[in-house]
């Protein structure tokens, strides 16, 4: 019985815990979204350009282009790849090596990672450095670097490995398969991804009637599913697996926090969604960190933003009576 009243006790404090002004939560992911789903793509094949980035488009979902600045199939379509391609929301590059040929060992592997650096840098000159980049080892080649020896070169070049190959059209073949797979990482609450070659045309395809299924599928669950680049999904968890939050002050006319995290701040600025509980008394609030400012809805005396961790502090302030 003792036992019981201890534990009854210790769950009132941690709910009236949770209910103090100021108390804040992270989310788990993005915007709470349930899960996050990965959409990646190899080999700058010619039908990423006519069907892939087309379609991401037209339904707003970002993609991971792993690409080989040396293939012919780039260097015909350079100007699309280097000016246009970089200008459309979502889109981003990751390094597959310079000419996908593989590598026997590390100075070679160097050589491969530093000349895509340079064919690709003018995509990345607003970026301030040093900035992250994903990785996507290529396949069906040969390679026998080590994994001691490639760690050290991702680090030396800012490059973050995507997660395991896992091919549309190869691992997953159909619609139903797919389906299934989606679901799967939405009931996880995990990371999920799927991998491309060809889209509707070239090698490893795909048919468009895949694609699509798989397009309607992530649209359906908008409001479930993180739909985003590795780099942002990577950014995100690191940093939110160390992230904490501090009361600085909580009263009635304003909250501060300081939200603080373990991850490099050179390398990693990307904003974390929290959720704050304020005064009853509020119905709208300015939310201010650093030179942005926004205005914030109360809803059940809670506040949903995002902050960016390691920066200055969050300020927010009731708006009127």
């Amino acid at each position: 019985m003792r036992h019981i009243v201890v534990l009854l006790a210790l769950s009132l404090t941690l709910r009236a815990a949770s209910q103090e002004i100021g108390s804040t939560e992270i989310a788990k992911w993005q915007d709470n979204k349930q899960s996050v789903f990965l959409l990646a793509f190899d080999d700058n094949c010619p039908s990423h350009l006519v069907h892939a980035i087309p379609t991401l488009v037209k339904y707003g979902f970002p993609g991971t282009f792993y690409v080989n600045p040396s293939r012919p199939n780039f260097k015909s379509q350079s100007a699309v790849w280097l000016k246009e391609i970089p200008r459309l929301p979502g889109i981003v590059y990751g390094n597959h090596t310079y000419s996908h040929c593989g590598a026997t060992n590390a100075l070679q592997l160097d050589r491969e990672l530093a000349m895509w650096h340079e064919a690709m840098n003018a995509c990345y000159a607003d970026r301030a450095k040093p900035f992250l980049l994903s990785f996507g080892k290529p396949g069906g080649v040969p390679w026998t670097v080590t994994e001691t020896e490639k760690a050290a070169l991702l680090e030396k070049y800012g490059l973050i490995e995507r997660p395991p190959f896992l091919g549309g059209g190869m691992t997953i073949k159909t619609i139903e398969q797919m389906n299934a797979h989606v679901e799967k990482g939405m009931a996880k609450g995990e990371m999920n991804h799927l991998d491309f070659h060809g889209v509707g045309g070239d090698w490893l395809k795909v048919d468009m009637d895949f694609f699509t299924a798989l397009m309607e599928k992530l649209a359906a669950n908008r409001e479930r599913i993180w739909v985003t680049d590795h780099i942002s999904y990577h950014q995100y968890l690191t940093e939110r697996k160390t992230a904490r939050v501090t009361i600085q002050t909580a009263t009635q006319s304003g909250i501060t926090l300081a939200l603080t995290t373990h991850a490099d701040p050179q390398r990693y600025g990307y904003p974390l969604t929290l959720q704050t509980r304020v005064p009853a008394q509020w119905t709208r609030c300015t939310l201010t960190q650093g030179t942005h400012t926004t205005t914030l809805t109360v809803t059940n005396q809670t506040v949903h933003y995002a902050a960016i961790p390691n920066r200055e502090a969050i300020q927010l302030k009731p708006i009127g009576p």
